[in-house]
């Protein structure tokens, strides 16, 4: 707890030096870490809170952002801008070529840059960890062309840091699973289309219900009956029960999904 205590004290520090900030907030566990120490070291007059909402994220997942506030002990006096984002209507996103994370992120951290100046705020904070710098993460490129501030790496923070931290705080968000927009479950080169990212968000939707939560439903390039289903790697176990086998087989048969292909490893 000691050591948990002084990450936490880092991040602080970090905090400490920028003042006025806004925080590009997802309702996940690292924005919501950031966010809470941003509000707690800073006072919720300095933070500007700046959820972006769209087509790509569960309507679960949407509520839990908006009311992320009042769920973790802040009622009132901090200021919750959701601004209304249609990707769809992004020729460079919709292509869904191997820079749609760049592209994405460019467009969402302008438009968030261009709220919070007019409400004279300099620096925008994005919840990027240590761990989050070892894999190919286009939209890290968007974040460092436009100045965006990642104190969680500043502080020396990785995933499970982020955890901890968040459990000694007591926050809400300490054990979900680590989210992505739908899109990612799209292979590049196959267009971003509402029809596809409404199935994923149904399929994800159904195996949540069978208890596999975290869960990815991933297409095929070629075939639009074959799907590949990602589960946490603590819920691997239990796809071994053949009722739950039968039962998932079910579900996707009866949404014209002919082969189902998962993924050992987990996630």
């Amino acid at each position: 707890m000691q050591q948990t205590q002084e990450k936490l004290n880092q991040l602080n520090q970090v905090l400490l030096k920028y003042g006025r900030v806004a925080v590009a907030f997802s309702g996940g566990v690292d924005s919501s870490l950031l966010l809470k120490s941003a509000l707690d070291t800073l006072g919720a007059g300095n933070v500007l809170v700046l959820f972006g909402s769209s087509i790509l994220l569960k309507p679960e997942e949407i509520s839990l952002a908006q009311n992320w506030l009042t769920t973790n002990g802040y009622p009132k006096g901090v200021e919750m801008q959701v601004v209304d984002l249609q990707p769809l209507a992004w020729k460079e996103f919709v292509t869904n070529s191997e820079e749609r994370c760049y592209q994405c992120k460019l467009r969402i951290y302008k438009r968030f840059k261009e709220i919070m100046e007019k409400k004279d705020f300099s620096v925008l904070l994005d919840g990027t960890n240590t761990d989050d710098l070892k894999s190919k993460r286009p939209g890290l490129r968007a974040i460092h062309e436009l100045g965006v501030k990642t104190p969680l790496v500043e502080a020396g923070l990785d995933k499970s840091d982020v955890r901890e931290c968040s459990r000694l705080l007591e926050l809400s968000s300490w054990e979900l699973p680590s989210a992505s927009c739908l899109a990612t479950r799209i292979p590049h080169g196959l267009p971003v289309t509402e029809e596809r990212v409404a199935k994923i968000s149904l399929w994800e939707g159904g195996l949540s219900r069978f208890g596999f939560d975290g869960c990815r439903v991933r297409l095929d390039k070629e075939r639009t009956s074959v799907v590949y289903v990602q589960l946490a790697e603590a819920d691997l176990p239990k796809i071994a029960n053949p009722d739950i086998r039968v039962a998932i087989l079910r579900f996707f048969y009866n949404n014209n999904i002919k082969k189902v292909y998962l993924d050992l490893e987990g996630r």
